[in-house]
């Protein structure tokens, strides 16, 4: 390798090596000086193709770090950084290395601004206002302006990211990438393995079998960073041994899942017992007062557990670094190290068997309807879940459509995205882009609310550039139905639970909840792609029917739904759900809240 090369040229051959191949962002003259040098190299497998915005490119960075285990982005100063900010906020909150490299003014640019007031393009004034943007929401966040640190601060940015499994920042100026500095030496790595803090894997472990053995029932709760640290063939490995030393005969000890971690495994897997939302009273249905639940991998947020505290001396929550069993705290415990030797101990105690699982009984609906089932939530979702197959990747968006698909079945491991602890509307169409960038034999299959199509509706046209055969159904009842329902779910309730207020605004969707219309299956014309409309559950299969039958189309089809339907999962909570705006009702304010 040369030993002078330019600072443009250490960060590609650096991305190289960590397997990037595809970046996404939309170009701008102060970071043109590292797309040149990637496009100058025929032999880079780092593709650039750009996006229709700064947020569609950041959504699909976010779902390409997933599924490959890092991804990068590119924006031009503070125009294009302001614009990205909350996808990479995301990123942060969800474990996702995502490296945003942003490009700045050169130096002299930045030294006359200081100094005489001159404002250039996309500066504001404020000082370094771009990177103290970022550093909340990064795990390293370097500023470039000279070669001779350059190359050390590139390297410190992308082991934090490696380390930690979160976004990381570059702000390099424009007339620093050209700049000489020396090829990189040896190659980056997670520095997990080299951390210094003394372990208590070992006091965690004994504490887990302690809670196990005298445990009446467990189950076990895969969470999300079995995915983001690589952990599922060990997971998958601890679920067999749990079975094979601790269960008793036609009791075997099965796992769930939760919004943020569903599909982290197969759905297919024999242990494999369901998608739940664990709350309280869940964790009291699935174990009962003598029981526990291990979670593996598992973070206590929001949408997995009700905005509930479930930590209890009923619960064992093992993540990255720590690991909670009732009111005692174990520091310093890596995920990986605690499942190896969870597993050996148990393997150890082979003779032990006090352990009966706890079997879950699937709820099944029955529709008590008379007649033809009509196109719905649940009917859209049934539909879906039997024409899914293993090669197909579900990417669903916040709102009514990421709670309805948790009854979907998913066959393939990782084969469901969404962003579940941040909750952006509008991730899912963008998200996709990158989905299919690291999955190319997969099809990426969106379910989207309108409202959240509005927000990045022009990501169908990244899909059709890319020559993607991505496809989008676009749930359209015309309104923001999940702002609607914590606000005041009375227009979605039914029969005797409905409310008769005095004020005829609190019996009805509230008009800012209502949303232009649009004809969204004419968007491809504009976009690229083929448009459907379907409003009825035939129509729906003959559009399904086609869209298999042509692999390589992408797709957006509009179902249309009644504005006041909902998902089944949200519909049985509605007559006991408060909303915000319910002040004669006198559940409210919940007593929880102080």
């Amino acid at each position: 390798m040369e030993q002078d090369i330019t600072v443009a040229r250490y960060l590609k051959l650096r991305l190289e090596q960590l397997g990037l191949k595809q970046m996404f962002g939309v170009a701008g003259n102060y970071t043109a000086p590292l797309l040149d040098t990637i496009l100058a190299d025929d032999n880079s497998p780092i593709r650039i193709s750009g996006n229709a915005n700064e947020l569609c490119a950041g959504y699909a960075a976010d779902a390409y770090g997933r599924l490959t285990g890092f991804a990068a982005a590119y924006v031009t100063y503070s125009v294009g950084a302001f614009s990205i900010l909350n996808t990479l906020a995301g990123s942060f909150v969800e474990q996702v290395p995502v490296l945003l490299i942003n490009g700045a003014p050169t130096n002299k640019e930045d030294s006359t601004e200081k100094n005489t007031g001159l404002l250039y393009s996309h500066t504001t004034g404020y000082e370094f206002v771009d990177i103290n943007m970022f550093r909340p929401i990064t795990v390293a966040a370097e500023r470039i302006t000279n070669a001779r640190q350059a190359i050390y601060q590139i390297d410190s940015v992308l082991t934090a990211m490696l380390t930690e499994h979160r976004p990381g920042y570059l702000e390099i100026c424009e007339d620093v990438w050209r700049a000489p500095c020396r090829a990189p030496v040896g190659r980056l790595g997670s520095g997990r393995e080299d951390i210094i803090t003394v372990s208590e894997v070992d006091a965690a472990v004994a504490a887990t079998l302690d809670k196990l053995v005298k445990a009446d029932k467990a189950i076990v709760w895969a969470g999300i960073e079995l995915q983001r640290y690589g952990l599922q063939d060990s997971f998958a490995r601890l679920m067999e041994v749990l079975n094979r030393t601790l269960a008793t005969p036609g009791h075997p000890i099965h796992f769930v899942t939760s919004a943020w971690s569903k599909s982290v495994l197969s759905e297919r897997h024999p242990y494999f017992e369901g998608c739940y939302t664990l709350t309280m009273e869940q964790i009291n249905s699935l174990v009962g007062s003598d029981g526990v639940l291990l979670g593996v991998g598992a973070n206590t947020i929001g949408k997995d557990t009700g905005n509930q505290n479930i930590r209890g001396d009923r619960t064992l929550l093992a993540c990255q670094n720590s690991l909670f069993v009732g009111a005692e705290y174990y520091p310093s415990v890596l995920l990986g190290a605690y499942m190896e030797r969870l597993i050996q101990a148990l393997e150890q105690r082979a003779a032990s068997r006090h352990l009966s699982g706890l079997r879950l009984s699937r709820r099944v609906q029955a529709s008590m309807q008379a007649g033809p089932v009509q196109l719905g939530y649940d009917s859209f979702f049934d539909a879906l879940g039997g024409w899914l197959t293993e090669d197909d990747v579900l990417v669903v968006d916040a709102g009514f459509p990421l709670i309805g698909a948790q009854s979907v079945p998913i066959a393939a491991q990782s084969g469901f995205v969404a962003q579940a602890a941040w909750l952006a509307i509008g991730y899912s169409v963008a998200a996709a882009t990158g989905v299919k960038c690291a999955c190319p034999d997969k099809r990426a299959v969106v379910v989207v609310g309108d409202g959240a199509f509005h927000e990045t509706c022009q990501a169908v046209s990244d899909h059709h550039a890319y020559g993607q055969n991505t496809v989008v159904f676009v749930l359209a009842n015309g309104i923001y139905g999940i702002e609607q329902k914590l606000v005041n779910p009375n227009p979605f309730r039914q029969g005797d639970g409905r409310q008769d207020y005095p004020d005829p605004l609190q019996n009805k969707v509230y008009p800012y909840n209502e949303l232009p219309a649009w004809d969204y299956s004419k968007l491809p014309e504009v976009f690229g792609g083929k448009g459907h409309k379907v409003g009825s559950l035939d129509q729906l299969a003959s559009v399904m029917a086609e869209i298999r039958a042509n692999p390589a189309q992408n797709y957006v089809v509009e179902v249309t739904l009644e504005k006041t339907d909902v998902p089944a999962a949200i519909a049985a909570h509605l007559d006991s759900d408060v909303g915000e705006d319910e002040t004669d009702n006198p559940n409210w304010p919940p007593a929880s809240i102080f």
